[in-house]
């Protein structure tokens, strides 16, 4: 069990690892990426680095999370997905960790800052997203390193302390003449550092060894344990890459002094490999006076991390992406439904939505029609889970069954109730759609209901309902933001039928940042219409609409078509992508409402 790590450093030196960007880069990973979001495209080439590192003796790994702040993020698209980024980076590396060794939460700089940079108000607030979601996701310690400015340091460590009770270290950076980037000297950069609140203070990037070392001996007295993270020397430009030429047993025999000055947290920054971590190790052990713990065994049963997210997941936010729902039959015959995902998927639809018995009317299962459409189509699924059918019992039973299964895109909802006068059939109700969304989310943590370890996290993407067409649209845009808080990744509309209620919707929800794919459902006839708006919960079509469809008379279904294309131009631009729902499963008309897309584009 792993002792309080500010108690550690009092009595002897804790090694950490070295650089994370450099180990990914080796390893094949193109600069161009964000590599925090690697977390969830490729959590086991993370991992690997972690264990790497802590078979070279580290005993404190730090979370792949250097630029998982909504600024630096944004650059990629990704500014969305600060939460599920900052803790899947912090559950890989706890789980690779185990129980012996400690998890450093890393947060970097905002880098280079845009035309109008974030006021100080706006820092705090992007270091306390951050930092809450680290927290949550079991790291011991927060890293705020690599900072050229004090003053944005200070900034982000204010937030930081007051948001959480973890211990914080805090890292500048320094130049070959021991000065910082804005001109100020490391004792003073420390002792403002100390004095605000820092657990830990020190250095990293910027300068090697020997650098690392000068600038700790002009620091003087500090009241605060050390830390040094020095480069592997200054790098070399070759082609498009940077190559740092010192030896790992160079750069160990140089770090290692830093601890005669004090220096407690001890480990690499750019540059740095394991091999740089497992040299540092022998090094500080062959030191006279410096007290290092025995290594941890690693073992093999901390290596599992979460499995890669689905192609869905890995889209989400990143591209437009197009949506169609294809239920099950109320029968025992497939074939309509292959055929129909088939041809949505040579079309290009990025996903089909099956739903769960909708109107409480029996269907065949949607996870194996889900399972059987994707073996033999290629198709994503997106499973429609409601809580009406289940106790909490049978749908902790259902949740691991789709893990195992790999269908991991998940629509959680309450269910529609059973219909009147069917007296044999109850809605059981244990779970309405935010218990289900926050249960999905508590898997993905590797948790069940009751908190315990299900010794694989599962990587469900979790969506959720909105309905725009109630008078109270300012209530469900309340809901949306407590499923967001529950662990919501996005979210599908019930249909709607005009541009006004488009233009509501995006100006109710303009402060959602989780993307939105509105809801289209073509109409086949004037008395789908009807029979949609008087009796379908969740649907209201004008009555421009419902005219128009009257008078299309036999040609209802090409006007139906007509309405919804229109509908979809203009939203088009607006949402992360769009949800076609052909009524009857007549995918006929998604499929033409998504070749005049293509047309379009």
């Amino acid at each position: 069990m792993r002792d309080n790590i500010l108690t550690i450093l009092k009595s002897r030196v804790v090694l950490a690892d070295g650089a994370m960007g450099t180990m990914l880069f080796e390893k094949g990973a193109e600069s161009a990426r964000c590599f925090d979001e690697f977390n969830l495209s490729r959590p086991e080439l993370v991992g690997s680095i972690h264990d790497a590192y802590i078979d070279a003796g580290a005993e404190l790994i730090e979370t792949n999370t250097f630029g998982a702040n909504r600024y630096k993020l944004a650059g990629f698209g990704l500014e969305g997905h600060v939460e599920e980024i900052n803790r899947t980076g912090a559950h890989i590396a706890r789980q690779r960790a185990g129980e012996d060794r400690w998890v450093a939460g890393s947060l970097g700089p905002l880098g280079r800052l845009r035309d109008i940079a974030p006021s100080p108000k706006e820092i705090e607030d992007i270091y306390i997203e951050q930092a809450q979601a680290l927290v949550a996701g079991g790291v011991d310690i927060l890293i705020l390193e690599t900072f050229s400015s004090l003053t944005t340091l200070l900034t982000a460590l204010k937030a930081v302390k007051q948001t959480v009770s973890i211990p914080v270290v805090a890292q500048m950076v320094f130049t070959g003449q021991g000065q910082s980037l804005d001109g100020r000297d490391p004792a003073a950069c420390f002792v403002a550092l100390c004095q605000a609140g820092a657990d830990v203070v020190g250095l990293n990037c910027g300068i090697g060894p020997k650098g690392a070392f000068d600038v700790l001996s002009h620091a003087g007295t500090i009241d605060c344990p050390l830390s040094v993270f020095p480069n592997a020397g200054f790098p070399e430009q070759l082609n498009d890459r940077l190559i740092y030429k010192s030896t790992p047993e160079y750069f160990a025999r140089v770090t290692a002094q830093c601890a005669s000055l004090g220096a407690r947290l001890i480990g690499g920054c750019c540059g740095t490999s394991a091999e740089h971590i497992a040299a540092l190790r022998t090094a500080l052990e062959a030191k006279p006076g410096i007290s290092i713990t025995a290594r941890a065994p690693h073992k093999a049963s901390e290596t599992v991390t979460a499995p890669t997210k689905s192609a869905f997941a890995q889209k989400l936010g990143t591209k437009k992406m197009i949506l169609v729902e294809l239920d099950p039959p109320k029968h025992m015959d497939l074939s309509g439904l292959i055929k129909g995902s088939h041809a949505l998927a040579q079309a290009g639809a990025d996903a089909v939505t099956m739903a769960e018995n909708p109107l409480a009317i029996s269907r065949l299962s949607n996870i194996a029609a889900a399972l059987i459409a994707r073996e033999k189509t290629g198709i994503e699924p997106i499973i429609h889970l409601t809580g009406r059918d289940r106790n909490l019992v049978g749908m902790q039973s259902v949740i691991m069954g789709l893990a195992a299964l790999g269908l991991q895109n998940i629509l959680a909802i309450t269910g529609d109730p059973p219909s009147v006068g069917e007296e044999r059939v109850t809605g059981v109700y244990d779970l309405k759609s935010y218990e289900l969304i926050k249960l999905l989310d508590s898997f993905n943590h590797g948790k069940n209901a009751s908190g315990e370890d299900m010794k694989q996290p599962g990587s469900f993407c979790i969506g959720a309902a909105y309905n725009p067409n109630t008078a109270n649209m300012a209530l469900q845009v309340r809901r949306m933001e407590r499923k967001i808080e529950r662990g919501a990744n996005y979210f599908l509309t019930q249909p709607v039928y005009s541009r006004e209620k488009v233009d509501r919707i995006l100006e109710m929800t303009s402060h959602i940042k989780t993307p939105i794919f509105l809801g289209i459902m073509p109409l086949a006839s004037s008395r789908n219409a009807e029979f949609l708006h008087n009796e379908f919960p969740g649907i209201d079509i004008p009555e421009s609409i419902r005219k128009r469809m009257h008078e299309a008379g036999e040609n209802g279904m090409h006007v139906g078509v007509d309405i919804a294309w229109e509908l979809l131009e203009y939203s088009w631009p607006h949402f992360a992508g769009v949800y076609l729902i052909p009524p009857f499963n007549r995918y006929t008309m998604a499929l033409e409402l998504m070749e005049r897309l293509g047309r379009r584009a």
